[in-house]
């Protein structure tokens, strides 16, 4: 939807004609008053089944694959004509004219749209739902301009109001929907979106450079050709894999958890679980604390205390092995992790990209751990992240030696890669904004504010948005789900929703670096708050689903905790509970009604809609 220079020239030249001649175009498409469809009858179809229906199909795989491949932009208005010259003689009959189209909303006559081409077609993208719209088509014929041809269509109510952002992927618009008291929310206001920038990286030193600065270069050496061991005792396996013996072993039940102080553990955490051949009473001045997982394995600890230690949480258990030989695990945790056996490593996910899975679940990755006959010691060393001290584990359902293989193999090359890398600094986040969607950004959306809600680390070195120093950056790192309800997810919505108590602040874009957990968070206390009916709250969280497939990105992992963060709020319905919430933080009801009259579209006297 971008001005072309030559539109301009050409629109004041039908302006300026004195005398122009008869119109001699003719509107194809879309039709006089037709409803045009934003969303595709897939999209429209998967957003729109029962409830149940939904939350089955969304922790499908195939399901999900399927929804994906919809995608997460809106279908376009294929606007088509004709040039049809009747009475129009001379050289003018034959010539092949140039267009010029303009689309305005109704009611406001604003301009969204205006381009010149050679073809009589235009397609028109990220129009508002539920709207009319006017469009205009000029035809100049060897300099001279036709009358202009109008005709009038309105958009389809089938909310989510979907955005094309180009290299911005999962941008909607919260408004379109019906709020309080039959009012809609307005459009054009308040969007979500994934990052507009990528996240920050860590800038390594070489393996050359890495030995040539250690103290022990010959202890790197030997830790190198120990993990070189372990591959070549799993190539073995490959060659003979009846050999691979897999033992049995109960770790089901009750766990031991100790959260010992972060500057304790990174002095004497690992030399501490190396000397353990027990689950003690204390560990590194921590005391002992009782975790039960849940039926999938998961244990979880709230993010409030989370942030307030930071330090990582040393989940343990004891358990008999049936035999010397191998055990299969299943495990996963937000974020870093790593699994010890009898004090030694035996999986790690504790440095590099951690567990790099949208949901966390003991599914996330499947490994063989060595034991002994008798009594053993598993420890696992979890760092909090955004879900607080989430971690789950159980022993894996029958798969494939080769599977289990594979994973060892390529968890000890990972070991020796990471071994090399050390961090000597950071690179700040590749922008997403470019030619191809700055004028989408700033020109079409009108972007004004740019709220960021990711961590200091993702942001390092911004001082700005991506968007230029024309919009203003607003960053306020931020929880999800369940840790809404914690400190640290209350401060940061309570400097949020600051942001839209003030006008001047208003076209918002708010995002995290995939739009969806954090995103969805803010997006789902918003929607709550202007009266949206509760199965769109739903939808609006399902509809990342059109760019997210993962199946463990679902309902039971992740969006149910975020209903269940405002429990402990006052009300019989998740509007009253989320406006308790909300109230709570020191917000009052008139900041709240500010927020409403803002985003609400007025009733008019006759009871309408506007």
């Amino acid at each position: 939807m971008h001005a072309c220079n030559s539109f301009q020239v050409l629109f004041a030249a039908a302006i300026a004609a004195a005398l122009p001649c008869s119109a001699a175009v003719r509107l194809l498409a879309p039709a006089e008053g037709e409803t045009v469809p934003l969303l595709s009858d897939g999209q429209k179809a998967r957003l729109s089944a029962p409830r149940a229906e939904r939350v089955a199909k969304f922790a499908d795989p195939a399901e999900r694959a399927a929804m994906k491949k919809l995608g997460y932009v809106p279908l376009p208005a294929k606007l088509r004509w004709e040039w049809a010259p009747d009475g129009v003689s001379g050289p003018a009959a034959a010539a092949r004219p140039r267009f010029a189209v303009e689309v305005r909303r109704l009611p406001d006559g604003k301009p969204v749209f205006r381009a010149d081409c050679q073809a009589p077609r235009a397609d028109v993208t990220n129009l508002e739902i539920a709207r009319e719209y006017e469009w205009t088509v000029w035809a100049d014929v060897l300099g001279r301009v036709e009358a202009p041809v109008s005709g009038r269509f309105r958009t389809e109510d089938a909310a989510p109001r979907l955005v094309a952002g180009g290299d911005v992927p999962n941008v909607r618009d919260i408004g379109g929907r019906i709020g309080l008291g039959g009012r809609r929310v307005r459009q054009g206001l308040v969007y979500r979106s994934a990052g507009l920038n990528s996240n920050a990286s860590p800038v390594y030193s070489t393996r050359e450079e890495v030995l040539a600065a250690s103290d022990n270069p010959e202890r790197l050496l030997a830790e190198e050709r120990a993990l070189k061991d372990g591959i070549a005792v799993f190539r073995a396996y490959q060659a003979d894999p009846a050999a691979f013996r897999l033992v049995s072993a109960d770790i089901s039940g009750p766990w031991t958890v100790f959260r010992p102080l972060d500057e304790v553990f990174a002095a004497d955490g690992d030399a501490a679980i190396a000397a353990l051949d027990r689950v003690p009473g204390e560990f590194l001045g921590a005391q002992a604390e009782t975790a039960v997982p849940d039926d999938s394995g998961v244990f979880a600890f709230p993010l409030s205390e989370a942030r307030a230690a930071k330090g990582p949480a040393v989940f343990m258990r004891e358990f008999d092995a049936s035999g010397d030989g191998w055990l299969s695990l299943g495990c996963g945790a937000d974020w870093w992790w790593k699994v010890c056996v009898n004090g030694e490593t035996a999986f790690d996910r504790y440095t590099g990209k951690g567990n790099n899975r949208p949901a966390k679940s003991a599914n996330d990755h499947v490994f063989a751990v060595p034991v002994k006959k008798g009594r053993n010691v598993l420890a696992a060393v979890v760092r909090p992240g955004s879900e607080g001290w989430l971690f789950a584990c159980r022993t894996a359902p029958a798969v494939p030696v080769s599977q289990l293989l594979a994973s060892g193999i390529r968890n000890l090359e990972r070991r020796i890669d990471e071994m090399f890398k050390i961090q000597t600094g950071m690179a700040p986040g590749k922008s997403r904004i470019g030619r191809g969607n700055r004028s989408t950004f700033l020109d079409q959306l009108g972007i004004r504010s740019d709220v960021d809600l990711r961590s200091d680390t993702e942001c390092y070195g911004m001082e700005g948005s991506p968007l230029g120093p024309a919009v203003r950056w607003f960053h306020y790192s931020s929880g999800a789900y369940a840790g809404m309800a914690g400190d640290f997810g209350r401060k940061a919505f309570a400097n949020v929703f600051r942001v839209f108590l003030d006008p001047a602040n208003y076209p918002v874009d708010f995002h995290c670096i995939a739009g969806q957990d954090r995103t969805g968070a803010v997006a789902f206390i918003l929607n709550a708050l202007l009266g949206v009916d509760e199965e769109e709250l739903w939808r609006d969280w399902e509809a990342t689903g059109f760019w997210n497939g993962d199946p463990n990105f679902n309902h039971d992992r992740l969006f149910k905790k975020l209903v269940a963060a405002f429990d402990g709020q006052p009300g019989p319905t998740i509007h009253d509970r989320v406006l308790s919430y909300v109230l709570s933080l020191g917000f009052t009801e008139a900041d709240v009604e500010t927020f409403r009259e803002i985003m609400l579209e007025p009733v008019q006297a006759d009871g309408a809609r506007e």
